[in-house]
């Protein structure tokens, strides 16, 4: 896979870790928004254990959810299992700024740090955390936008049971002290119908899955370390298309890229809205790390419409996309 080097993610900045730290005793939260909307969902709040396991929790919700309801799907979903944190680390969003959210903490003697106003990238492990979360998001809703809920439970379970790059041991094993059993790669067929289709779905879910989080993982590590040149609305992008589903049979068929595609809304640094073709049924939001700059040159000049080919060895070198014909050598003349 051919890496999109246009530097689109922030500059990071790591928190100090407590050293008598235990899970979930300082958690990192963040909302992305502007998701499909899914089982009457649109937004996603992820809370994230910062200081030992980096283990998260993903709980579904919508953009307009207020600090009351931020406060009661923490204690649905994650005081529950965990308890109550020391500390919270998040940023300024109206849900976590808001008087009753600060009042409540204090109540419950647990600290808010928030990022600077015009920082908002302070933390810089969630910050790629969320990067990632959202980018393995955008790249599994392009092909299903109606039902990413219902795939929550494989994407957490997924993002867990994966090698940290820091600790060198997956969450679960930290959190846990053993390493859950995961879906098998392979399943037996068996004589009930019904159970044989939902096994294989599955199994499709999770190829899926895995495929779409290393895709993520590989393109937010391939440009973590540089500097953050953001899109701006009315530019010209490219689009990573390697994970997107257009119809076409064979993905060796598939164009590497996709447009070029006008910005038509900045959703935040790293999440862009695209004006798409109408005939594609798909969500129009993609993660900053599938776009790339469109630069007209002398050769593929403004009007230039198709992907730029790749530069092997000094030459242009094109990927067929179709055979639409051709002629036999030894056709005979009817």
């Amino acid at each position: 896979m051919k890496v999109n080097t246009h530097p689109s993610a922030p500059p990071l900045a790591p928190i100090k870790a407590d050293p008598y730290a235990y899970p979930f005793s300082t958690v990192t939260m963040d909302f992305i928004t502007d998701l499909p909307e899914s089982n009457g969902y649109n937004a996603l709040y992820v809370v994230v254990d910062h200081d030992l396991t980096n283990a998260i929790v993903l709980i579904p919700c919508t953009k307009t959810i207020d600090a009351i309801g931020t406060a009661r799907l923490y204690h649905d979903n994650v005081y529950r299992r965990f308890g109550l944190p020391n500390r919270i680390i998040s940023d300024r969003g109206p849900q976590f700024s808001s008087q009753v959210f600060q009042k409540m903490n204090k109540r419950l003697g647990v600290t808010s740090s928030m990022s600077t106003a015009f920082h908002p990238q302070t933390d810089g492990q969630t910050e790629r955390t969320n990067q990632e979360i959202e980018a393995y998001l955008q790249i599994y809703c392009s092909n299903h936008p109606e039902t990413w809920t219902e795939h929550l439970p494989l994407m957490e379970f997924s993002h867990n049971n994966r090698i940290h790059s820091v600790t060198k041991q997956t969450p679960f094993s930290l959190l846990l002290g053993y390493q859950p059993r995961a879906i098998p790669h392979v399943i037996e067929d068996t004589n009930i119908p019904s159970l044989s289709e939902r096994l294989k779905q599955l199994n499709q879910q999770r190829s899926e899955a895995l495929a779409a989080h290393e895709l993520a993982h590989a393109l937010i590590a391939q440009r973590i370390q540089s500097k953050f040149k953001p899109f701006k609305e009315g530019d010209l992008v490219w689009l990573e298309a390697k994970n997107i589903n257009l119809g076409v049979l064979h993905r060796k068929l598939k164009p590497k890229r996709e447009g070029p595609f006008p910005i038509t809304k900045v959703i935040s640094p790293w999440a862009y809205k695209l004006q798409l073709l109408e005939q594609w049924k798909i969500f129009p939001v993609f993660h900053a790390c599938l776009l790339s700059p469109y630069k007209a040159t002398e050769a593929h000049g403004p009007s230039y419409s198709e992907p730029p080919p790749d530069i092997i060895e000094g030459e242009e070198e094109y990927e067929i996309e179709a055979i639409v014909g051709h002629s036999p050598k030894n056709a005979r003349k009817p």
